[in-house]
């Protein structure tokens, strides 16, 4: 085969060490992917003369994994009479967060009141929330969600309407229909509980907020990196990118875009199984 160095260790550095590709792999990923691109999921065909193609393969926790993290900063710890617990998730926060993901309210996605009613001295609205797909472009809808205010709160001893008590209504309900998408799911599910989480959840926002690791800065280092990979020639050249900064940033990158980590991690591995195949082939040309 070719000469081994350093490099050989170049994916196992990275956080993705959990998904790294060994390099028997790496060798059949490079001569059976398709040279043009697709979109996430698809598989490429077998042979010149054969168009079998496997089933797509349709990634259906995209947009759960993408939501479910909540920020710590937008929550707050509440108890309700009964001495029940819980944790209050800021609504605007949540607005921020499908405008990231999906795009301006009412472009991207929005809300919609299906029905309303008053019933003792609370009013419930059922409200349902559409979004556009981020890949499909189609227009898709949650389940309607019911939400719940009462109309009249005690305040200083006396009974006083609250002239929130709509807009609270609606808050509620999009805040139910939010989660069946994954929106703040951790914290109805009771990682926020731990301790251990909730520093993980501070370090993944404070992260995010690092200009460096903002979607486009990630794109640019991105195209860098395959830049830089185009030109080297040997395992050396391999070496030196990596150990130029690169393995650091992945690491930071991963904690924000595990797949934008993973997909840069994977330019290395691919372009050492072809130095190592060019390697090899100038060998038995040699002899």
């Amino acid at each position: 085969m070719g000469r081994m160095s350093k490099t050989d260790h170049v994916v196992a550095e990275s956080e993705t060490a959990e998904s790294s590709v060994t390099e028997s792999n790496v060798t059949e990923t490079a001569q059976d992917e398709p040279k043009s691109g697709g979109s996430r999921g698809s598989q490429g065909s077998k042979g010149a003369g054969s168009r079998t193609e496997e089933p797509q393969r349709i990634d259906t926790m995209f947009l759960w994994n993408r939501l479910k993290r909540t920020d710590p900063k937008a929550t707050k710890p509440f108890t309700r009479s009964g001495g029940f617990r819980g944790t209050q998730i800021d609504p605007t926060w949540r607005f921020q967060m499908m405008t990231e993901v999906f795009g301006p309210i009412g472009k991207g996605w929005g809300y919609e009141q299906v029905d309303w009613t008053i019933a003792e001295r609370m009013i419930f609205i059922c409200a349902r929330v559409w979004y556009i797909d981020p890949e499909t472009r189609e227009k898709c809808f949650t389940g309607p969600q019911w939400g719940g205010t009462e109309m009249v709160r005690r305040r200083n001893g006396m009974e006083m309407p609250d002239d929130e008590c709509f807009k609270m209504s609606m808050t509620d309900a999009v805040g139910k229909c939010l989660l069946q998408i994954g929106l703040a799911a951790d914290v109805y599910m009771g990682q926020f509980d731990d301790s251990k989480y909730r520093e993980e959840s501070e370090a993944f926002y404070a992260a995010k907020s690092n200009p460096d690791l903002q979607p486009a800065a990630v794109e640019a280092f991105e195209a860098e990196v395959k830049r830089r990979l185009g030109a080297c020639l040997d395992l050396d050249d391999l070496e030196e990118v990596w150990r130029s900064g690169v393995g650091t940033r992945l690491r930071e990158i991963g904690a924000v875009d595990r797949a934008a980590q993973h997909r840069i991690t994977g330019l290395f591995a691919q372009k050492k199984a072809e130095i190592l195949k060019r390697e090899e082939e100038d060998g038995r040309e040699a002899a």
